[in-house]
């Protein structure tokens, strides 16, 4: 019986461009001939090698960054993250987010009942002020791209808006945080570690589930974070990854 032979193109270490509607092309192979499929959360190291990944820090280790000082509240012209994909309609790329940490440096003063929430927005740019920019880079050495996005952390003040979508919120702690708290936002994920002690001096880890998300052109994504009576800024050390495609 003969032999079925497959042919496709190598991997060039490189993300593939989008397809539009209808169009065809060769399938991918790995460089051992191996046929690849659709790369997702389940295929980070994948997403890696093909220069999809991304991540992004605090400018300085072992420094943290405040956020808004008398965040005692929900406030949706107050932030701690904000990404905006850049890409246009017709460049179609979107941006999927894997996790955000937060590792808490100081308490700030007064605050309880901790809490996060996430939205969601799109259209023109709502960075404000605030916060510091931060450029996302690849753990893959081969690839020396950046992602067309925006991203700012800290006292980030974005413009009002009355189109945001309210993905997830939760209380993390009934107490003020601890310092060294660390806070890991997984989307995607289905494992809630939350019910470690959250109130008491004690240091907390915990893993928070949170749903899919994906940033099509001119979509934003932000973190909020409040305490009541809040009267001085937390800060924090954080890291996000994130893939584009």
């Amino acid at each position: 019986m003969a032999e079925t032979v497959i042919k496709g193109s190598a991997l060039s270490g490189a993300s593939p461009s989008r397809l539009s509607n209808g169009a065809t092309r060769a399938a991918r192979m790995s460089a051992f001939g191996e046929l690849v499929g659709e790369r997702g959360k389940a295929d980070l190291v994948g997403l890696c090698d093909d220069g999809a990944y991304y991540v992004a820090t605090n400018p300085t280790p072992g420094t943290g960054v405040a956020g808004i000082a008398a965040a005692d509240g929900f406030d949706d012209t107050e932030a701690l993250l904000y990404l905006r994909n850049n890409a246009t309609a017709s460049e179609g790329t979107r941006i999927y987010l894997d996790y955000i940490l937060l590792s808490a440096t100081a308490a700030g003063t007064n605050g309880t009942n901790f809490s996060y929430a996430m939205t969601l927005d799109t259209g023109a740019a709502r960075y404000a002020s605030g916060g510091s920019a931060i450029t996302p880079v690849s753990p893959n050495m081969q690839n020396s791209d950046s992602p067309s996005c925006t991203l700012y952390f800290g006292a980030v003040v974005p413009s009002t808006s009355s189109t945001d979508r309210l993905v997830s919120h939760k209380p993390l702690r009934s107490v003020i945080k601890v310092v060294g708290d660390k806070y890991l936002f997984d989307f995607g994920g289905s494992k809630d570690t939350s019910d470690m002690a959250t109130a008491g001096t004690a240091i907390c880890n915990m893993r928070i589930p949170c749903p899919p998300v994906v940033l099509g052109p001119t979509d934003m994504f932000l973190l909020h974070e409040f305490a009541a009576s809040q009267s001085v800024a937390a800060t924090y050390e954080f890291e996000i990854g994130f893939w584009v495609r």
